[in-house]
């Protein structure tokens, strides 16, 4: 019987411990969906993993400086979004941050309405889950005007702190990007 007891308490601090281990994560998606959702990009890359950012970076500016001058069809409105104020030889050299912002912009650009709803989104999470000691899971819910959805984002730590891991491939990215500038 000492035994079980034991075992119990045992699982029982185990279980708290991994309780209090997730409010880290949740802090790091609360900060990050708060300033996403008000469309305030550059603070929301200070919640991503920096490693990813500048993947993004990599693969993604080369293709929209190379194509400044695309004649497709949607091309200038997605040039003016990504870009923003940023003109001349200062393109050349944008921050990982700069290009988390300028495609963020295009996305927000490309829907107002969706960007305008989550200014009102009341977000919820439903539950964390701890993948390794170093990365999770956080699956929560958006309810907008009484409609609800759900979805996940990944979390890894690094350096001591938790960040927002990006969804998309940049690479994949980078070739969608392509196929707008190029009419297709």
């Amino acid at each position: 019987m000492k035994k079980l007891i034991s075992l119990l308490a045992l699982v029982t601090f185990a279980m708290g411990s991994q309780a209090a281990d997730t409010n880290p994560v949740e802090t790091t998606f609360q900060r990050y969906w708060g300033v996403y959702a008000k469309k305030d990009f550059t603070k929301a890359a200070a919640e991503i993993l920096p490693s990813d950012l500048e993947a993004t970076k990599a693969a993604v500016l080369p293709v929209f400086l190379a194509n400044q001058n695309s004649k497709a069809k949607d091309a200038p409105e997605v040039l003016a979004a990504f870009f923003g104020k940023t003109v001349g030889k200062a393109r050349d050299t944008m921050s990982a941050v700069d290009v988390f912002a300028g495609l963020n912009r295009v996305v927000a650009a490309g829907s107002p309405d969706l960007f305008e709803a989550l200014k009102e989104a009341a977000v919820s999470i439903i539950f964390v889950r701890a993948v390794t000691a170093d990365e999770a899971e956080i699956h929560f819910q958006v309810m907008v005007r009484g409609q609800g959805d759900t979805d996940a984002e990944s979390l890894v730590k690094k350096e001591g702190r938790w960040w927002v891991k990006i969804k998309d491939d940049p690479k994949q990215t980078a070739e969608s990007f392509k196929a707008l500038f190029a009419g297709k």
